[in-house]
């Protein structure tokens, strides 16, 4: 009886578990930014930060990358901004540490870079490349996503593929998604940044799917994908 009895707790210690890691989930949309900057006007590059979590997170994030042109840093206002304060480049060094609370059921925090001319006129930005790129985790656990900030570099640009379960969402481009699951797509809804259903499919056991986003306006949308097993993953999409 002590036995079962223990192996009864376990089993519910198990659970909690794994119901405990699937409310501490969050996105990050894109996970790359690649801009060009002609120098002539202030650059902002913006990435979203969504939460799937019933509980709010305590995010760490640090400066994994950081190579900005000295005289970017000696004449032009270079910060970056999570979903709660923002912070001076030229106070950053690899390896720094910073938190933010991420509330619960977020659905897109906004987090940037800014290169900010100078009200002086007079001066002249020299050209060059830039590249910031920050490690994410949740407080306490060890690092799990990454997002990169590019100027005049190459990269990925904005395409990116989360995979969650058996269900892999794929933007293309800025004009179709490309869904796919082994075990067969039930269902696709799409909100807007608003949380308003702006469309829903019913794919049957389909394994490949294509949404086109003609006919949305430019913004951020958030995919929710069904499979036939009842598993269900979510991307932020950027059109």
């Amino acid at each position: 009886m002590n036995n079962s009895l223990l192996t009864i707790l376990c089993c519910l210690l198990f659970s909690v578990g794994n119901t405990l890691a699937q409310t501490t989930s969050y996105v990050i949309s894109p996970k790359t930014i690649n801009v060009t900057w002609d120098y002539t006007e202030d650059l902002d590059m913006r990435a979203y930060i969504s939460s799937n979590s019933i509980l709010n997170q305590d995010i760490e994030y640090t400066v994994i990358a950081l190579d900005i042109p000295n005289q970017w840093k000696d004449n032009v206002i270079s910060q970056f901004c999570d979903i709660q304060s923002c912070y001076d480049f030229r106070w950053f060094k690899l390896g720094d540490k910073k938190e933010m609370k991420l509330p619960a059921n977020l659905k897109a925090g906004i987090m940037k870079v800014d290169f900010l001319l100078p009200l002086d006129t007079a001066i002249k930005v020299e050209p060059g490349s830039a590249e910031v790129a920050l490690g994410f985790n949740v407080k306490g656990e060890p690092m799990s996503d990454t997002l990169k900030f590019l100027v005049n570099k190459s990269g990925t640009g904005i395409k990116e593929s989360i995979q969650h379960s058996s269900i892999t969402i794929s933007q293309n481009s800025q004009e179709s998604v490309q869904l796919s699951s082994e075990t067969g797509i039930s269902e696709v809804n799409i909100y807007d940044i608003t949380g308003t259903l702006r469309e829903a499919h019913q794919c049957g056991d389909a394994r490949i799917a294509i949404i086109s986003m003609n006919q949305f306006s430019h913004g951020v949308y958030l995919f929710r994908v069904k499979d036939n097993t009842g598993k269900e993953s979510s991307s932020m999409i950027i059109k």
